[in-house]
């Protein structure tokens, strides 16, 4: 008798266990989600503007599976504090039952991008999602990826006088330098040379220039000879040095003036009029020498004849 008791008590407790552990299962499956609204398993490249400033976009989702709110709070930490990019983003956030809510992580630096960064280091961003009940943190889940700078080419030109007058038909040295201030290697294309209303000066040495490497941070030097024609004149003149980068086919130029002093005309017609002068005295001398040579003969022939005639009467 006892044992059929036993029995029916263990028929009936049966149902409770049963339900017991299928609703410990059911709070032990993830009833929520975060993730990366897209493909992050590689290296993800942020993007720039205006050239050099950091402005881009990271998505993330949270998938609530339950049929009531889900309240959330969001921290995000870099791995790398020499990158001055500021985060905005929602600190904490609620998602309604059954939905699946996006989050935008916004990254931008707009004080001018520091070019540091290599982009061939990457850095790591952590996404930690704590699901909070009376301000406490009840479960949570984190995402990472690894994030890059883009590659930045900056070659930016400077010319610096020597100090130096340039005389028509004679020439000059001027300091031409490359500076990289990208975060990576560059190297030069189309370097040309532009010069305005002085079609007798030249610049010999800028078409070397063509496909010079400059590596990150180098300050690259050539040295350029600017000359003016003998026939230059007096004019200032205004060349500008244009080059691209290979590496974004952006134009970098400087822009120098340089003041031509022609010959002085007044020296030029002293020398001519004295050439004048002493070719008319040779002239003259030569003139005198030859006009002189026939009076000498005929002298000598009225002489002859002088001489003749005396003896030509004492003959008689």
């Amino acid at each position: 008798m006892k044992q059929k008791i036993w029995l029916i008590l263990l028929l009936l407790l049966l149902p409770l266990t049963m339900s017991n552990t299928l609703a410990q299962d059911q709070l032990q499956m993830p009833s929520w989600e975060l993730g990366w609204d897209e493909d992050m398993d590689g290296t993800y490249t942020l993007e720039l503007s205006n050239g050099d400033d950091i402005d881009d976009e990271l998505i993330i989702f949270i998938d609530n599976q339950r049929m009531s709110d889900l309240n959330i709070e969001l921290t995000i930490e870099w791995d790398s504090s020499d990158i001055p990019i500021d985060l905005d983003y929602p600190e904490s956030l609620t998602v309604s039952g059954s939905t699946n809510e996006s989050i935008s992580i916004m990254l931008k630096n707009e004080n001018g991008y520091v070019y540091e960064r290599s982009p061939n280091s990457s850095m790591t961003i952590s996404v930690t999602a704590d699901e909070m009940s009376f301000e406490q943190s009840t479960s949570n889940q984190n995402i990472e990826a690894d994030i890059a700078v883009p590659e930045v080419f900056d070659l930016v030109p400077s010319a610096t006088s020597r100090g130096e007058k340039l005389f028509a038909g004679s020439f000059i040295e001027y300091d031409f330098n490359i500076e990289n201030m990208g975060n990576s290697d560059d190297a030069v294309d189309n370097p040309m040379v532009s010069i305005r209303s002085c079609p007798h000066l030249d610049v010999e040495g800028f078409d070397e220039l063509d496909g010079q490497v400059i590596s990150v941070g180098q300050n690259f030097q050539a040295k350029l000879k600017i000359t003016a024609s003998t026939a230059h004149p007096d004019r200032a003149c205004e060349v500008t040095l244009s080059i691209d980068s290979s590496g974004n086919q952006r134009t970098s130029s400087v822009i120098i003036e340089i003041e031509v002093t022609a010959v002085d005309s007044t020296v030029e017609d002293s020398s001519q009029n004295n050439n004048q002068d002493s070719q008319s005295d040779d002239d003259s001398t030569e003139l005198t020498e030859a006009s002189s040579l026939p009076f000498l003969s005929f002298v000598e022939i009225i002489l002859v004849l002088f001489a003749v005639n005396i003896i030509l009467l004492r003959r008689r």
